[in-house]
């Protein structure tokens, strides 16, 4: 890792290419986590590399780990920010009870596709304070200052995005 990102400081092509084909499947799954759609994740994946190799020099460490860490921060901030150009209203969505409790084995079925299919229909502040928070492990103070919103907020987004997909999943099991 620390050839080839010294190649990339140094602007080779090569091993940028090599790091592009390194990176994009990592980065691809935090963008599809942001985004509505395949062309949205692919241009913000895209929009991501770029940032990413136009600040590659501050980057302070050469380890995989904390470079991957810099990179998907980069790529969460690339996807808020055009999520705030956007202009994201703050509504929320209803919210109601579950009447049953939802059965463990209903969570075996679930697959990655299953869950990000079911995320896109949350309501956008709660789906980003999801991602944010239970994927991303961002406290609700930095997701707070992220969105742009209070730490309460915060936490209430991301209770109600629990309380919509166990009913969403609930709702899955029983039709």
């Amino acid at each position: 890792m620390k050839k080839l990102l010294q190649g990339c400081k140094n602007l080779d092509r090569k091993s940028q290419r090599e790091m592009v084909n390194h990176l994009s499947p990592f980065l691809y799954a935090v963008c599809r986590r942001y985004s509505d759609s395949h062309e949205d994740t692919k241009d913000l994946l895209q929009e991501s590399l770029i940032l990413i190799f136009n600040n590659i020099e501050k980057c302070q460490s050469d380890e995989e780990a904390p470079f991957k860490s810099w990179c998907r921060r980069i790529a969460v901030n690339t996807a808020l920010s055009k999520k705030r150009k956007k202009h994201i209203p703050t509504g929320t969505m209803e919210n109601s009870k579950l009447t049953e409790a939802v059965h463990p084995n209903i969570y075996s079925r679930l697959n990655v596709e299953d869950i990000l299919q079911l995320l896109q229909y949350l309501p956008e502040n709660q789906r980003l304070a999801f991602n944010l928070a239970i994927v991303d492990g961002y406290s609700h103070r930095e997701i707070a200052e992220l969105l742009n919103v209070k730490e309460s907020s915060s936490r209430t987004f991301l209770t109600r995005a629990r309380q919509s997909l166990q009913q969403m999943i609930y709702q899955q099991e029983i039709d």
